[in-house]
């Protein structure tokens, strides 16, 4: 074997180790993110620890000072990625006709997607509400955006027309946004209102409210 050859294949071993180890501390943090939201969500935030969590996953407790900072960054990270989860699913029902479908549809989704996450929904606002460091750091490191499939929906229906003239699409989304985190914080966490409940007071508010766009 000559001495380019032998270069060639040490750099080859190289960069197989270098995606070996990048596969599995992938599949580490995949783990403590998942470990990582079950005990939260069963022991609270200050009820878990790191080596609760290290144990569910199988992986060493040290992994995650040195993935994430910390049991504070973890679950930020899980945060982060529970909402990117959430952002990349493509809603479960056709695009609608008018602005009153779609927003009865969506909000019908976003109510039954929410319900199922409320014992961790209650972590993160109780961090956020006691931790002000915690919630500096979710500002910073998780900004807000809109729902884009959100957008994308009601955008086709100004393309179409189905809009009244003047419509500002975005507006429209942040509207409806704040409406659906204030009432899943106040009915949905605090009151615990059944769902079919919520269901019924959310859809009947978005019909009121489509009737300032829809043509």
């Amino acid at each position: 074997m000559t001495e380019t050859s032998q270069k060639d294949a040490a750099l080859d071993q190289g960069d197989a180790q270098v995606k070996c180890k990048k596969r599995d501390r992938s599949a580490s943090e995949e783990r403590l993110l998942n470990a990582g939201r079950e005990i939260f969500s069963k022991h609270g935030f200050d009820g878990a620890t790191t080596k609760m969590i290290a144990k569910k996953a199988d992986v060493n407790e040290s992994l995650i000072a040195r993935y994430f900072d910390g049991k504070e960054g973890l679950l930020l990270a899980i945060i982060e990625s529970f909402l990117h989860e959430m952002n990349h699913r493509e809603l479960p029902y056709p695009a609608q006709e008018t602005l009153a479908q779609e927003l009865e549809c969506y909000v019908k989704d976003r109510i039954k997607d929410g319900c199922t996450h409320t014992d961790f929904a209650k972590i993160i606002f109780s961090q956020a509400l006691v931790n002000k460091q915690f919630k500096k750091r979710m500002r910073e490191t998780i900004p807000m955006q809109l729902d884009h499939r959100l957008v994308e929906r009601i955008q086709g229906l100004a393309d179409k027309g189905k809009l009244r003239a003047g419509t500002k699409v975005e507006e429209v989304c942040f509207d409806v946004d704040t409406y659906m985190d204030g009432m899943f914080f106040f009915e949905c966490i605090l009151h615990e209102t059944p769902r079919e409940e919520l269901i019924t007071q959310t859809v009947r508010f978005m019909k009121k409210f489509a009737e300032l766009y829809d043509k």
